[in-house]
């Protein structure tokens, strides 16, 4: 938490007519609010880990909410369901994202992706887009939050489909930059500070995402998350969430001391087992649906001549029996 402590002085409030950016004293409660939100979120769950920038996805949604209470309840679900990778001890499986959005920009950008390959250019420059959904990169609030509203109907990797759509959208400006690799660099890092309208961009990475899913994805890229990950479990967990049945939350949630991408020589099998466990039968819960969908009709032929089968069995016992 002393990380927490230096960097909320520094979280800026987005540029909205809504918040009053010059009064010092709604400032200050603007902090101690976004402290408590933060910190409400790693007491619950100690084994997240805090990076720099989670302070900003909670700075939106205090702002959105306008309390602390229901923005620490938001960021909860954002925390263990979207951005669970990045809270490891490490951000190497964020690293492995964005090795994701190579993949993406050789698929919709091929003359970029053989530019910054040229170039040497890592993706470095997109994992503040990543970490903070963008909070970090756009000025305008309403931009932001349409952003956020986008990537929390949307799976955890959908912000590296809009990074892949981002630097698509700007991909004449960035063949006509000087084939240098500071030039490049800098230029991509101020993307998101330059676009005037989202909507296309958001309406291009969806297509992307339905063009390759995330499973797909791993596969083209031969860079498979772990099976843990928030991306492959989304389906297992939030997708699974009933407000109906809020009891079921707990199991849908590592009830352990210790990261769910934890180092396996350091992790707990009987503690990392229960989530395993629930993501094992949600797959083949699935698997057992879609086979049955697909397989409809000739399980119902199957089963009515089954049917007819047994019913003629037992006829002809019965009239042997009679006529014994």
């Amino acid at each position: 938490e002393a990380q927490l402590a230096l960097d909320v002085p520094r979280a800026r409030l987005p540029d909205s007519p809504e918040l009053r950016r010059g009064d010092a004293d709604a400032q200050a409660r603007r902090e101690q609010q976004l402290t408590r939100v933060v910190r409400a979120v790693l007491r619950a769950y100690p084994w997240l880990s805090y990076y720099q920038g989670f302070h900003e996805l909670a700075l939106v949604l205090l702002c959105v909410f306008g309390s602390a209470r229901p923005a620490a309840e938001g960021l909860r679900m954002v925390a263990l369901f979207f951005v669970r990778d990045a809270m490891a001890s490490s951000l190497d499986h964020v690293m492995q994202q964005l090795r994701l959005l190579y993949v993406l920009l050789g698929r919709c950008a091929p003359r970029v992706h053989a530019r910054l390959a040229a170039l040497d250019v890592p993706p470095f420059f997109a994992i503040s887009w990543v970490l903070t959904w963008f909070a970090h990169d756009v000025h305008a609030f309403a931009d932001v939050c349409r952003i956020f509203d986008f990537l929390i109907a949307t799976p955890p990797l959908q912000v590296v489909y809009v990074a892949a759509a981002l630097v698509c959208h700007f991909e004449a400006d960035i063949l006509a930059l000087e084939p240098d690799f500071a030039a490049v660099h800098s230029a991509l890092t101020q993307l998101p500070a330059r676009v005037a309208d989202w909507t296309p961009v958001l309406e291009h990475a969806w297509r992307l995402s339905e063009d390759c899913s995330p499973t797909k994805l791993q596969h083209l890229g031969a860079c498979h998350l772990p099976r843990l990950s928030a991306v492959n479990t989304f389906d297992a967990t939030w997708m699974r969430l009933d407000p109906a049945r809020p009891l079921r939350f707990n199991a849908l949630v590592p009830v352990c001391d210790r990261h769910p991408l934890a180092d396996t020589a350091e992790a707990s099998p009987a503690a990392d087992s229960h989530m395993a466990r629930v993501i094992d039968l949600t797959s083949t819960a699935q698997k057992a649906r879609a086979l049955a969908a697909h397989y409809r009709w000739p399980l119902v032929v199957a089963t009515v001549a089954s049917a007819t089968v047994l019913v003629y069995a037992w006829l002809l016992m019965l009239q042997l029996q009679l006529t014994s």
